[in-house]
């Protein structure tokens, strides 16, 4: 074993942590890449001079506790090795905890999963080598949240977004996505496929929208998107114009889509030209709030949460996360 992984065996003092990268990996991400791949990635970090301590966490909760008691321990560095689930269920964590405010944390990934959107957008390889190299001598640049706040059969729940929130539709293929993925299926083409028999059944509903306190009625809502990255479902561009650090969030409406109009409208969305279908309504905005009639889904970062009435918040430069020194996705 050598010097810096053997640091696993102990808690480091808090003076050593502050320098030491705390790694939380997902041995079930990627369809278990996390955990056969761990020894080859863990063998780049050693090679890089990066000194860090690892964890695997498999369960939310398990998740949630690791990092609050890395955090308490002093570490200030947290890297992620895995997709955007566990990115998602460690940014909910740091946010979560209470130690110190959470952009005072610096995040990395080593991307791992099947989609891998939020890497994605931010210019970061899926190269296990490269990834390490951002890791190493990377800029650390300041992201964008999105607050969440939705109901559960609990009250209100709470969490924050890196990537891209959505309802209607988006939710609805989310929910088949979970089903195929309970058979087995996972990765691109399956969302591909749940999308466009999804989109077939799908009807759209009234919801009363609150964009930065201005009401409005859309009385045929099909789909709708909240973000400040552009990918969402392995790689499709269902916010194009979104930036990472403008402080605002992008939106991105579809109304009631025609029968005929489907096949031209997946179309352009596969191209990254969604935002040339014509029942496509955008705009960027600091709150945006969404009620309708009965409870509808609200899915997170591709995780079901809850259900509508939501509201979105932007947090302005919330995550410090490490970025390729040549990135050129950020605004300001």
């Amino acid at each position: 074993m050598n010097r810096v992984r053997s640091k696993v065996l102990r808690a480091p003092l808090f003076f050593e942590s502050m320098d030491v990268w705390f790694v939380v990996v997902n041995p079930v991400s990627g369809g278990g890449r996390g955990e056969r791949d761990w020894p080859r990635i863990a063998s780049l970090l050693d090679e890089a001079g990066v000194e860090y301590i690892h964890k695997f966490a498999v369960l939310k909760n398990d998740v949630a506790n690791i990092v609050e008691k890395a955090v308490r321990e002093g570490f200030r560095k947290i890297m992620v090795v895995g997709g955007d689930g566990s990115m998602h269920e460690v940014l909910n964590a740091l946010y979560g905890q209470r130690e110190v405010p959470m952009n005072q944390i610096v995040m990395g990934i080593i991307p791992v999963g099947t989609g891998n959107d939020w890497v994605r957008h931010c210019g970061i390889p899926h190269n296990y080598r490269s990834a390490v190299e951002v890791i190493r001598s990377g800029r650390v640049y300041g992201q964008d949240l999105i607050l969440a706040r939705y109901q559960t059969a609990k009250g209100v729940g709470e969490r924050v977004v890196a990537n891209i929130a959505g309802i209607g539709l988006d939710a609805s293929v989310i929910e088949a996505v979970d089903r195929a993925g309970e058979r087995g299926h996972k990765g691109r083409l399956t969302y591909l496929g749940c999308l466009i028999k999804t989109v077939l059944t799908h009807k759209a509903r009234p919801y009363r929208i609150v964009i930065d306190g201005r009401e409005q009625m859309c009385d045929d809502l099909f789909s709708a998107a909240v973000g400040n990255n552009r990918f969402n479902g392995g790689g499709l561009e269902q916010l194009p114009c979104a930036v990472a650090n403008d402080g605002l969030s992008e939106v991105m409406i579809l109304r009631r889509l025609r029968l005929s109009s489907v096949p031209r409208a997946l179309w352009r969305l596969l191209r990254g030209r969604i935002n040339d279908i014509p029942e496509v309504l955008n705009c960027r905005c600091r709150t945006i709030s969404f009620t309708s009639d009965v409870p509808r889904p609200v899915e997170l970062d591709g995780e079901l949460v809850g259900y509508t009435a939501v509201d979105f918040v932007t947090l302005p430069s919330a995550l410090q996360i490490m970025i390729p020194a040549d990135s050129e996705v950020w605004s300001v």
